[in-house]
């Protein structure tokens, strides 16, 4: 990581009080970079703030208890970035709902046929992870797109994830997700905004996995993203958009950084249409 700096570049991270979004806020910080920290959480959010600014500097890191449900929120949160650190450079998407919010908060599985879901219920997770990162999104990219740089990263999931039995609506909610990435990347070329995918690689060791899953399971740790995010967020990655990277397969022994993040890439979701057809 050492090879890479963001130069004062500033990120909001979405679910950023934990896991993942926290580790990815820090590896922000430490690679030359300012990080937004963004979660409705407030009380979590602001021990996770102190102790990164106890850390790192109160001029490094801020605290937006906000809701990506609610566009104004996102508007909010974006102007207050802006007014603090007098910048915008990029938004990570990785707040979500999972099985869990479908079944129940400790259950042993998160298995779920989605004819046994609550409806309201399974609404609710493709309204927080869709509809939410499509928010984030569209409250920031005006901005980007004004200074002509920018970056748009959603953390997504594996494709397995999304097509297994039981795993509805986390899976097609994130499938959606893939789909934003292509669609947004494709109508910001020209812009020099850049949107890509970025998924862990396996089940991460976050409260999204039931703790039975701890031991029965080989899950990665929430770390694995830090690499690969400050690399999507800087300067190497300007030629790349609409990708989609896997976390545990980047090549942390390759000299250069660039030819990592290709042995960590994989095709779209999504196949391309045949020639001619875009309907």
């Amino acid at each position: 990581m050492s090879d890479i700096h963001l130069d004062d570049r500033v990120a909001i991270v979405t679910g950023g009080s934990r896991g993942m979004g926290r580790e990815m806020g820090e590896a922000i910080i430490e690679a030359g970079g300012r990080a937004a920290l963004l979660t409705p959480e407030a009380e979590e959010l602001k021990e996770t703030v102190d102790e990164i600014a106890s850390n790192h500097g109160a001029d490094k890191v801020m605290a937006l208890p906000y809701d990506i449900l609610d566009y104004g929120q996102c508007e909010r949160a974006v102007a207050e970035t802006l007014e603090y650190f007098g910048a915008l450079h990029g938004v990570v998407n990785n707040a979500a709902l999972g099985q869990l919010n479908v079944i129940a908060p400790g259950a042993d599985d998160t298995n779920c046929k989605f004819f046994e879901a609550d409806p309201e219920r399974w609404a609710q997770v493709i309204r927080v992870n869709v509809v939410g990162t499509y928010h984030m999104c569209r409250a920031a990219v005006g901005h980007l797109k004004d200074q002509g740089w920018g970056r748009l990263v959603n953390v997504t999931t594996s494709i397995g994830t999304m097509q297994r039995s039981g795993n509805s609506p986390y899976g097609p909610s994130k499938g959606a997700i893939e789909s934003e990435t292509l669609v947004f990347a494709a109508d910001l070329v020209g812009y020099g905004v850049t949107c890509n995918s970025l998924i862990p690689g396996g089940a991460a060791r976050t409260k999204f996995v039931p703790e039975a899953y701890y031991k029965t399971r080989d899950l990665v740790e929430p770390s694995i993203m830090r690499v690969p995010i400050v690399w999507l967020l800087s300067d190497l990655s300007d030629e790349h958009t609409g990708g989609r990277y896997v976390a545990n397969r980047w090549d942390h022994g390759a000299n250069d950084p660039s030819l990592a993040a290709e042995a960590a890439k994989e095709p779209p979701v999504f196949n391309p249409p045949p020639e001619g057809r875009l309907d």
